[in-house]
């Protein structure tokens, strides 16, 4: 088959997306498939696909794409405020580059966010499977960025709310990796639990402990014990939170030292904050590494303080790597951890409970050997490569067969729409686009709900 691996984050990051991807793109193509990865360029503004590196600038959209959008939101519904606009016309625009570089061609879709779904969706031919993998929830990571856990009443929320919805029922077939993921998406947001499959993620185990064995220029202070934190420095991952456990058990020891391993927007402010604690001797900032096996192969305790999390990458590999673990009990994380048998978890957000855990541990050696062999156990069975790429390609012909029943079409949000179309009037770069015959630059269907929630 010619398998389309897509999503709307830029290619190659850093990041448990990018890694599914790298691994399932080398497996379908080792089982003889042509497989190609489209996204966002991740130095310069537009679309390209990975395997042949063919780019479409953001820029050649505008007279075709964004300027019609954006005038058929000002003519019609001059309401709407400009987070809204912005994100309707970044979607139309993945659209068109998406049917530019012939995403409408494939055997088989597979995409990798409620973004990318929702596009291909509306633009691929009916006869051709789409499979999702939603690997996380972006509403709830919006209420994180927020501060709270309460929706508000706005119409950017409304947004957030329905593009979750839309992007994870706009497929044949759409996976999650974790139960709660799954309950999450039919009872929040109203998809169909039939419609969500759940297929946990799955590591080259070999691959993983050959880059434990490379070397590393970096090693702990002698006499201090190791505590690791690898993950991106954005608010969702808790590193606040970890700070404020950190200066708490400063007060209690000083037997340790704590990496935290990863770049993002919030690391001025993790690094005030620190000085702040006066934390600058305990804590360093190694931003994003290429040896974070080697430097996790050092580590004494593993830590995750994450405020909303599905099933991090970085879990996985402590556990392949027999490290004892401490998390919270954020989203899917006690599905990867369980408290006192395979590590430790605590209520997500609270310092003093986080910082109870990381004491207890550094003081007693018998436990973290036990949770950590504990973990190893059960991470060598849970993270199978193969049964991943087992289910994944069952999921495939699951998706095929709906499709040859005609099933699943239309998704169940497609309903009819009193909003006007607009349709796609002109060619791209000289490449007329192969659009279904009703294709509507504006998702009718999504603005429709979106007027209705108001």
């Amino acid at each position: 088959m010619r398998i389309l691996l897509a999503t709307y984050w830029s290619l190659p990051h850093v990041g448990g997306v990018w890694s599914y991807i790298e691994v399932l793109k080398r497996r379908l193509e080792q089982d003889g498939h042509q497989v190609d990865i489209f996204g966002r360029h991740p130095h310069r503004p537009g679309y390209y696909l990975l395997t042949s590196g063919q780019v479409l600038e953001r820029s050649a959209l505008t007279a075709s794409v964004e300027t019609p959008v954006r005038q058929y939101y000002r003519q019609h519904y001059p309401q709407l405020d400009a987070h809204v606009v912005e994100q309707e016309v970044e979607r139309s625009c993945f659209e068109a580059a998406a049917c530019y570089f012939g995403a409408t061609g494939y055997d088989l879709l597979h995409t990798h966010d409620v973004i990318s779904t929702r596009a291909l969706w509306r633009v691929k031919p009916a006869e051709v499977p789409l499979v999702a993998t939603i690997h996380g929830n972006l509403a709830m990571e919006y209420l994180t960025f927020l501060g709270t856990e309460q929706p508000p009443a706005t119409l950017t929320w409304q947004h957030m709310y329905l593009r979750e919805y839309f992007g994870a029922a706009s497929s044949d077939l759409t996976i999650v990796p974790t139960r709660w993921l799954k309950r999450e998406l039919s009872a929040a947001y109203g998809v169909s639990a039939e419609h969500l499959l759940v297929i946990p993620y799955g590591m080259e185990a070999d691959r993983f402990r050959q880059k434990m064995a490379e070397a590393t220029d970096l090693s702990p202070p002698a006499g201090k014990k190791l505590i690791i934190c690898p993950a991106r420095l954005v608010k969702v991952k808790g590193h606040a939170d970890l700070l404020d456990a950190l200066a708490l058990l400063r007060k209690r020891r000083s037997d340790w030292i704590c990496w935290l391993v990863g770049d993002g927007d919030q690391r001025k402010l993790l690094e005030q904050q620190t000085a702040a604690l006066s934390l600058a001797e305990h804590v360093r900032f190694l931003g994003n590494r290429h040896d974070v096996p080697a430097l996790l192969k050092q580590a004494d305790i593993f830590v995750l303080p994450s405020k909303h999390d599905t099933l991090p990458f970085a879990v996985m590999e402590a556990q392949l790597a027999a490290k004892p673990i401490v998390v919270s009990d954020a989203g899917g994380l006690p599905e990867m951890v369980r408290h006192e048998q395979t590590g430790l978890l605590y209520r997500k957000g609270n310092s003093e409970e986080l910082c109870g855990c990381l004491e207890r541990l550094l003081a007693d050696e018998r436990l973290r050997r036990q949770l950590a062999a504990n973990g190893h156990r059960w991470g060598k069975r849970q993270w199978s490569l193969e049964i991943m790429l087992q289910r994944i390609k069952a999921a495939y012909e699951l998706a095929r067969k709906r499709v040859s029943e005609l099933k699943t079409r239309p998704a169940p949000a497609d309903q009819p729409a009193a909003v006007p179309p607009l349709p796609l009037a002109s060619a791209i770069d000289g490449v007329r686009l192969p659009v279904p015959a009703q294709y509507s630059l504006v998702d009718q269907a999504f603005l429709q709900a979106l007027l209705e929630r108001r």
